[in-house]
């Protein structure tokens, strides 16, 4: 990721900074309101698709590696998911993320700080527990998902590039799941 310039002026007129590197295919990324937490959404080429916690001057490796390898120089993904193997548990392009942190929610409170993102091919939305280092199943059947953001009245919508459709998920009665 670069910039043209950083806000403490390095770099200097029309000289560039990096800010990252060795992401792949950085489609989509998210800051989390009230702390300036970073993920990144990396689409994989081969093998693995990744969610990043950005960083000044982190360097994620690519091309050298993909996925949860990590060579010791290199940040390794905080979430990595194969592109083979059952579809509920695979993809093949990691979009649209989002921070659910409303100011009211009306999900689960246990989902406030937790951070949703899509896969384009499986049609699927899952929610990653930073606490807990681990992503859950959320929703399926959202074909081509490109973007997702929590509205001002705290459900989660998602962009669907097949029809252009902007869909809000719904959570449902107390106690069920989407």
């Amino acid at each position: 990721m670069r910039f043209a310039r950083r806000s403490d002026g390095a770099g200097g007129p029309g000289r560039h900074v990096d800010w990252a590197r060795g992401l792949r295919n950085p489609f989509s990324f998210a800051v989390q309101p009230g702390t300036g937490t970073i993920f990144i959404n990396d689409v994989g080429l081969h093998e693995w698709e990744e969610i990043n916690r950005g960083g000044p001057a982190a360097n994620f490796g690519w091309p050298r590696v993909e996925g949860p390898e990590s060579m010791g120089r290199f940040r390794p993904p905080i979430f990595a998911y194969r592109h083979d193997g059952p579809v509920e548990q695979t993809g093949c392009a990691i979009t649209g993320g989002a921070f659910y942190n409303p100011a009211a929610p009306t999900y689960p409170e246990d989902y406030v700080g937790d951070y949703f993102f899509a896969d384009f091919c499986n049609g699927w939305i899952r929610r990653y527990d930073p606490e807990a280092d681990r992503a859950y199943a959320f929703a399926s059947g959202v074909p081509r998902t490109v973007d997702l953001q929590v509205g001002p009245d705290a459900d989660l919508y998602y962009l669907e590039r097949s029809g252009g459709f902007v869909n809000r998920v719904d959570y449902g009665p107390a106690g069920t799941r989407p």
